[in-house]
């Protein structure tokens, strides 16, 4: 019995319009208390300053009223009758301390609780606020008044009943909160609503790419009235949507080109299979046709050996440093007895060194030369050309004379399975990888491949390798060539 483990969950991702509100709705929060404490704070202050000015004043007067007009002062205390709640108290006291006057409920407020009193010629302080139970809030202030060069004649205090401004910034404090959870909470809507507005391009953009598939790659993201912020975003998609549809194009063309070369051969061994049991043969006729299948099996071996090699472009390699020129004659007396056949000479010229796998080395260049041999004429030249670059890099050209290349068909030559009709024609055994496995070496290490080409001229093909990399090591023994 198997058994089957469950994933764990993975914890989802807060979505982009909860960040947002998330967001819009910290920030508004930090506004308002921001902005009603700023206010709150400041109408507070407004109110001190008046009810200190008013203490002051208050005091002023008394003290002239004292220093001009001593008995007038009893007209100047407020009226303050039992049970009704005054604007302010005044209490009147000689300098011993016994209370001359004052006014209804000051006798509650002890004497003490009153800030030291100056005389008129110090500047009056800030008064100091006194809570008498629950209800009633009172500023307090004192100064002394002063008559006939005596400064501490009559002591005068005043308390301010503060109560209703209290009530007010009680009231001013409750709705400035109410205010607050109202606008977080119209923050919040406006939030939901804005942040669903601003977000529905991506979305617009997610269900166009949701209907995208293999069949319709031609489809891009972009579109008019796309938001600045998301243009960036639709660039890199759309340049992914043409990398892939130029992939599956390629893609679609290597499996019809793998289909029809695999074909061939395949046809081939079953035509002769059938051939063979259509009637009996002879042991000659049957070795004739087991060595005509071996040679069709040795290229579908040679071709799958291939098409392994370019599945595995990020394939490890050793770089060395070589002589060049020495690998290259080793190749050149490895397709000799080919080059003799065909009464063509391979001739090389210059001398240089490139750091690269041996290996690899060889299978490129061979493969060139391998081409080479195969559409040059009989009693051709073929010409491997070393030129040292002035960055310490190397330049090897492979020239011949042969057929050459329609120029049209230049940008296609190094894909995979492609083959010119006209190279079909002359060799028919290729499979159209020779050219590709090139360009995937000079890849890896970081060099460079082109053809130059003349119908009925000849075809140049030029290998551009890097300057050798700083520790690598001398090449001293150099394996046998094989042919890509």
């Amino acid at each position: 019995m198997s058994s089957t483990k469950k994933r764990p969950d993975r914890p989802r991702a807060i979505s982009l319009t909860a960040r947002l509100v998330g967001f819009y709705f910290v920030a508004t929060l930090l506004i308002l208390l921001c902005t009603n404490w700023f206010q709150f704070k400041r109408l507070s202050k407004d109110l001190d300053y008046e009810d200190n000015d008013f203490l002051v004043e208050r005091i002023v007067n008394l003290r002239d009223i004292i220093a001009r007009h001593p008995d007038a002062l009893k007209d100047q205390m407020p009226a303050n009758k039992p049970g009704q709640q005054s604007h302010h108290l005044v209490r009147i006291q000689d300098a011993e301390g016994r209370t001359l006057l004052q006014s209804h409920g000051i006798e509650t407020i002890p004497v003490d609780l009153f800030p030291p009193a100056v005389t008129s010629s110090e500047k009056i302080g800030r008064g100091v606020k006194y809570r008498a139970g629950k209800e009633k809030h009172y500023l307090l202030n004192a100064a002394w008044a002063g008559r006939d060069g005596d400064p501490h004649y009559r002591l005068v205090q005043v308390a301010l009943n503060i109560t209703k401004d209290d009530a007010l910034m009680s009231k001013y404090l409750i709705r400035t909160a109410s205010s607050v959870v109202i606008g977080l909470v119209l923050a919040a809507v406006l939030g939901v609503i804005i942040a669903h507005r601003g977000l529905r391009p991506l979305k617009e953009m997610a269900d166009k790419l949701s209907g995208i598939t293999e069949a319709d790659l031609h489809q891009r993201t972009r579109m008019v009235g796309t938001p600045r912020e998301l243009e960036e975003l639709t660039i890199a998609l759309d340049a992914m949507l043409e990398r892939l549809e130029e992939s599956f194009g390629r893609l679609s063309e290597f499996s019809a080109n793998l289909a029809h070369e695999l074909r061939t051969p395949i046809n081939n061994l079953r035509g002769e299979a059938e051939v063979a049991l259509s009637r009996a043969r002879s042991e000659d006729e049957y070795r004739h046709i087991i060595e005509s299948a071996i040679e069709e099996y040795e290229r579908l071996s040679r071709m799958v050996v291939d098409i392994l090699f370019l599945a595995r472009p990020d394939r490890s390699y050793q770089p060395e440093l070589i002589d060049v020129r020495a690998e290259v004659e080793r190749l050149a007396d490895y397709y000799g007895n080919v080059a003799d056949e065909d009464n063509t000479a391979i001739v090389i010229e210059g001398e240089g060194e490139a750091c690269v796998d041996p290996h690899l080395f060889q299978r490129a260049v061979g493969n060139l030369i391998s081409n080479a041999l195969h559409y040059t004429k009989k009693f051709g030249e073929i010409r491997v050309k070393l030129r040292p670059l002035s960055d310490a890099g190397l330049e090897l050209i492979v020239e011949d004379d042969g057929m050459g290349v329609d120029p049209a068909e230049l940008p296609r030559v190094f894909d995979r399975f492609y083959r010119s009709p006209q190279a079909r024609q002359v060799y028919n055994q290729g499979s159209g990888l020779g050219l590709a496995i090139v360009r995937s070496i000079m890849s890896l290490h970081g060099g460079t491949v082109s053809m130059a080409s003349a119908p009925g001229k000849g075809t140049a093909v030029t290998l551009g390798f890097p300057p050798p990399r700083p520790g690598c090591r001398a090449h001293d023994c150099a394996p046998a060539a094989q042919e890509g």
